[in-house]
């Protein structure tokens, strides 16, 4: 079975927790042969010195020694291919004509770095964060709104293990940091409205 086809059914198999909001947490969301290679190579290339978020997207994955291009557009097109069964199990989800999928892996410095309380941006209907290196770090933290006092539960940090809702208005309340002394890395995936600059696929 591909890393797409593979990733589809689990998406689709795992129940829904409904607190604070409708979420899935997946584990062993990658075959033990891909995952231990991608968090090889994200270990030993992707740990560099950086003040900000970056965001690395397929395209540009050679340029960090990264080999994960034919599994991203393998499970992009499995998305893609089954995106109205991906967000019915969801209760809601944005409605938009033309969607499209951003893919990337996404390393965010180590403490003091902070990514604010957000509900995530209007344009992505279905979210996907799957947790890579280190082996111990912070997950998600859900909110009930956009204040520390609103914190209800952390999705923990597991590597190969996948944090998934469809977003919406003044609900999905979240955030995200580093509490190692090296960069939480993750692999991200985001089904929105199709903008062509933002967008990886459809190729």
């Amino acid at each position: 079975m591909s890393e797409g086809k593979n990733f589809l059914d689990k998406c689709l198999q795992t129940a829904i927790q409904s607190e604070p909001w409708p979420h899935q947490l997946i584990e062993n969301t990658f075959t033990d042969a891909t995952f231990k290679k991608l968090k090889k190579e994200c270990t030993e290339n992707l740990n560099f010195d950086t003040k900000e978020l970056i965001q690395i997207h397929p395209s540009e994955y050679k340029n960090y020694n990264i080999n994960f291009y034919d599994e991203t557009v393998d499970i992009c097109k499995n998305l893609m291919d089954n995106i109205k069964q991906i967000h019915e199990i969801y209760p809601e989800y944005r409605k938009y004509p033309t969607l499209g999928i951003n893919a990337h892996i996404s390393v965010t410095p180590p403490l003091p770095y902070k990514f604010y309380i957000h509900q995530e941006g209007l344009e992505k209907t279905w979210s996907a964060v799957t947790y890579i290196t280190p082996d111990k770090n912070i997950g998600t933290k859900m909110y009930t709104a956009q204040d520390e006092s609103a914190f209800v539960k952390e999705a923990q940090w597991q590597p190969n293990s996948t944090f998934i809702f469809c977003g919406k208005q003044n609900t999905t309340w979240h955030s995200y940091e580093s509490n190692q002394d090296t960069n939480r890395i993750t692999f991200n995936l985001f089904i929105m409205k199709h903008r062509s600059k933002k967008c990886f696929y459809p190729l």
